[in-house]
């Protein structure tokens, strides 16, 4: 759990760091750097256009950091809120979210994923509200299970027939006690953002202003890095995406077990 930790706060510091403009991304416009190979100058070597790859790298990680918390914010949101509202009130609110969340979840996500992220023409706000749009649905599902299970517990009776009203049953002793749920829910979706942004950015509907992982593996794909030798530029996108994803895990299988305990 320590080494996991310590990974996501050297991913933080780099994110950090690189909104700080420590890592700058400079175009060396006569391409005399172009594909340099790693070494003490250029630690991950030099892309076609002479940028460092080390700082497309730390640049990389501050996009999935923000896309990572943004999406996972806004599908806690909106699932957090629907399954509170369908568990509580039943009726036909219950039936609204669950046709909606039948139709969302009849459609494979990542398609749906695409087509809102090119409708929303794609960037932070498009691939973040896409796959935040998208992914609530499991949360729903889980938020209006519990709280179909706890709202006959007597902590709940004891405060509804003290007069507390919805609002503050929620607030006040519903979601304290969902909140391992939650966390775990939010490392999870954080965790799907950060892969789907990379496929997003892949396929050229994700970032496009803002260098990201996606963007470097699909430029060692159009420039036949691997064909050429060029392996660094390849490798640092993987290699960061895997550091990143497994800490999250180890994070996410620490709290499950904690919160089973």
């Amino acid at each position: 759990m320590k080494v996991a930790l310590i990974i996501l706060a050297l991913y933080v510091l780099g994110a950090c760091a690189s909104a700080a403009g420590w890592f700058r991304l400079e175009i060396d416009l006569d391409h005399f750097h172009a594909d340099v190979s790693p070494g003490a100058s250029h630690w991950l070597g030099t892309d076609h256009l002479g940028r460092d790859i080390f700082n497309l790298v730390v640049h990389g990680g501050r996009v999935a950091l923000l896309v990572g918390t943004l999406a996972a914010g806004v599908a806690l949101l909106i699932g957090t809120t629907a399954g509170c509202l369908a568990g509580w009130y039943g009726g036909r609110i219950d039936a609204f979210f669950l046709w909606l969340s039948g139709s969302i979840a009849a459609i494979p996500g990542i398609l749906l994923i695409l087509l809102m992220s090119w409708i929303l023409n794609g960037g932070y706000v498009g691939v973040f509200l896409a796959v935040g749009l998208v992914s609530w649905v499991g949360i729903y599902r889980m938020v209006r299970s519990e709280v179909q299970r706890l709202r006959h517990a007597p902590f709940v009776l004891a405060a509804f027939l003290q007069g507390a009203r919805a609002p503050h049953i929620f607030q006040r002793h519903l979601l304290p006690n969902m909140l391992p749920l939650l966390s775990t829910q939010f490392l999870l979706h954080f965790i799907f953002a950060v892969k789907a942004e990379a496929i997003l950015s892949f396929l050229g509907v994700g970032m496009h202003d803002s260098p990201s992982w996606g963007r470097l593996i699909a430029d060692a794909w159009t420039f036949d890095d691997l064909g050429s030798g060029r392996w660094w530029r390849l490798t640092g996108a993987t290699v960061a995406m895997a550091g990143l994803i497994l800490a999250l895990q180890h994070i996410t299988t620490y709290l499950q077990k904690t919160s089973a305990s």
